[in-house]
């Protein structure tokens, strides 16, 4: 008959195997043999932990203080089940009675910094982290989470320089690279971006999220079809993985490909039938296509699945403007604005919908709000002069068509606009030059490199 040496033993052998069951098994035999020993609580604890049996481990931890309270592992240990339960609290202490124990604990020192970091305790968390370094110069694991700390504080050159240590002292640490990648694209280093996420690919290939941040990097720097193709590796290792579909199907869109974006879009919605983002895409690229009417059956969907989704109203407002159905398009971008009242454009494009209703003492107040709102809004200055031109306010029409002019000094419309009332006004001198000015720049659009 084996002893409870031998079994502890035998627990371990099979803890190493992955053979948990058994582990378990050799384990409870050890403790039913000899009920205080303290070792094959132990083992037992990381085989349930191991097990995801989160409460039985922490008993068996409970066991060891038990029978020796001083023990540093077992509060340390039990810290890291309760960390996993979500218990930050019951975590926190336990740590913190690990350190008190033993003052030199430098893995305590690191995971109460992750508990402070989940509390949102960057401070204390970033204590830790520091003390967890000075024990362990090469914890590359410290240096990376302190980081982490300075980005979530705004510090991106900090967190760069924090990650790069992880690196000189773990050169394989693709958490490192990653963070480090994405504290670049903070700091518009796209190019360096890159670099570190193919680091991250080439230390582990099959690492979905690399190849996604790193196309949303390609996306962002107009590099669409490097997009493309590492959304076509996120795609090869999660093929039902909807979000992929759907950003391969924008990097299409992109690159003029609408089949392509279509059929992607189709393949997002049908694996994530409730992606709203996917039916605005899809919409857009049929509104592209001409197919209004399916581009408001998609926007429609986006609605119902969402009902605050404001590009879904603004984009539906503007197939409704361009089919003539105005009533719609004025309702919709109505949404807009009573979702997010700020929204300048908003207020100019249900300014143009209105004149197009003959509303037009309502258009220029929504004109008036996107010029309070954005008065850098050349486009709702040009809209409202010509509202006042047609509505017999021949002076602030000029006014209006002036002030495009000086935020746009290319607006060919703005200067024919408003050559035609100086024209109005008898002033034709005026009139000629801004006609003149507006043939110029509508000939300079046409030109190589124009």
């Amino acid at each position: 008959m084996a002893t409870a040496i031998e079994l502890l033993h035998a627990g371990l052998a099979h803890q190493e195997r992955n053979d948990v069951d058994r582990a378990i098994a050799a384990f409870s035999e050890a403790i039913r043999l000899d009920p205080k020993y303290v070792e094959a609580y132990y083992g037992r604890g990381n085989a349930h932990e191991a097990k995801g049996l989160l409460d039985v481990a922490i008993a068996d931890y409970n066991a060891v203080l038990r029978f020796s309270p001083r023990e540093a592992v077992a509060y340390y240990n039990r810290g890291l089940v309760h960390f996993k339960k979500g218990d930050n609290a019951s975590a926190l202490a336990d740590y913190t009675e690990a350190l008190r124990l033993d003052p030199q604990y430098g893995k305590a020192y690191f995971n109460r910094g992750l508990a402070h970091a989940r509390a949102g305790d960057y401070d204390r968390a970033a204590a830790d982290y520091t003390e967890a370094i000075r024990l362990d110069p090469n914890d590359a694991d410290a240096y990376a989470s302190r980081g982490l700390v300075h980005a979530a504080r705004g510090e991106f050159d900090q967190a760069v320089a924090e990650y790069t240590a992880a690196i000189q002292a773990d050169p394989r640490h693709a958490k490192a690279y990653g963070n480090r990648a994405n504290a670049y694209e903070h700091l518009g280093e796209y190019a360096k971006a890159i670099d570190d996420y193919g680091e991250v690919v080439r230390i582990n290939p099959k690492d979905a999220r690399a190849y996604s941040n790193r196309a949303i990097t390609y996306f962002n720097m107009g590099q669409y079809e490097q997009a493309v193709a590492d959304y076509g590796e996120v795609i090869r290792l999660q093929p039902k993985n909807a979000r992929a579909y759907y950003s391969r199907g924008l990097a299409h869109a992109r690159l003029h490909q609408a089949d392509r974006a279509l059929a992607d879009y189709d393949e997002s919605i049908r694996l994530g039938p409730k992606n709203v983002d996917a039916y605005v895409g899809r919409g857009v690229t049929r509104s592209g296509k001409g197919d209004r009417e399916g581009a408001l059956d998609d926007y429609t969907l986006a609605i119902r699945l969402q009902p605050d989704c404001v590009r879904a109203y603004y984009n539906r407002g503007m197939v409704h403007g361009l089919m003539g159905h105005l009533d719609s398009a004025i309702a919709d971008y109505g949404e807009v604005i009573r979702l997010e009242p700020d929204d300048a454009k908003a207020w100019c494009h249900r300014g143009v919908a209105r004149v197009r209703k003959g509303q037009l003492a309502e258009a220029i107040g929504d004109y008036d709000e996107a010029v309070r709102l954005n008065p850098d809004y050349a486009a709702a200055f040009y809209n409202r002069g010509l509202v006042h031109g047609v509505h017999g306010d021949p002076e602030q029409a000029i006014r209006d068509l002036t002030e495009a002019i000086r935020l746009d000094p290319k607006f060919a419309k703005a200067f024919r606009s408003r050559g035609l009332v100086y024209q109005r006004q008898g002033q034709k001198a005026k009139a000629q030059a801004d006609f003149d000015q507006a043939r110029q720049l509508e000939a300079a659009v046409g030109r190589p490199g124009a």
